[in-house]
């Protein structure tokens, strides 16, 4: 039974089409619902500034394999800590700039075909271990820093998908 599935997905990827050099766009950034309850406590203006870090991270990392009508990639922020207090957080609630506290951020994304069906999935989620290593650290450094190995990693990920040629 196993040499028989195992023929069959050897199979199947001879008789797939190839999907290397295609290019890849990078759909809107979404967030997840556990971001979007944050969104009034944080300031919208914060998850724009983080979906728009999301984009240059992604666009720095996959740079000549960017381009319309091949692949999508379909990213969302699923969760984000600042490490310090954003706009909106020291005026509502009266939190000082020189706060700080663990920040992170929590990743996932999809490259898509033109058809829609899903070829790989990415996760990743990163959080300072310890408060004493956010000294500092300005409101987005430990998200950022999530952001950017994100993008290296689906960079990677997409440059070995280019050189093995599926």
């Amino acid at each position: 039974m196993k040499r028989t599935i195992t023929a069959f997905f050897a199979m199947a990827a001879l008789t797939a089409p190839t999907l290397a050099g295609e290019p890849v766009s990078i759909a809107e950034i979404r967030f997840g619902e556990a971001l979007q309850e944050k969104a009034d406590e944080y300031g919208q203006r914060e998850l724009e500034y983080l979906a728009s870090e999301m984009r240059e991270a992604l666009e720095r990392e996959l740079g000549d394999h960017l381009g319309e009508n091949g692949l999508v990639l379909d990213v969302v922020i699923l969760d984000a800590t600042p490490n310090r207090p954003t706009m909106e957080q020291a005026a509502s609630r009266g939190l000082h700039h020189s706060s700080v506290s663990i920040g992170g951020a929590s990743l996932e994304a999809h490259l898509l075909d033109a058809n829609g069906v899903e070829l790989e999935s990415y996760a990743y989620s990163w959080r300072t271990h310890n408060i004493r290593d956010v000294i500092g650290y300005s409101t987005w450094t430990d998200a950022r820093r999530t952001i950017r190995r994100f993008a290296d990693d689906i960079g990677e990920s997409i440059e070995e998908r280019d050189a093995s040629g599926s």
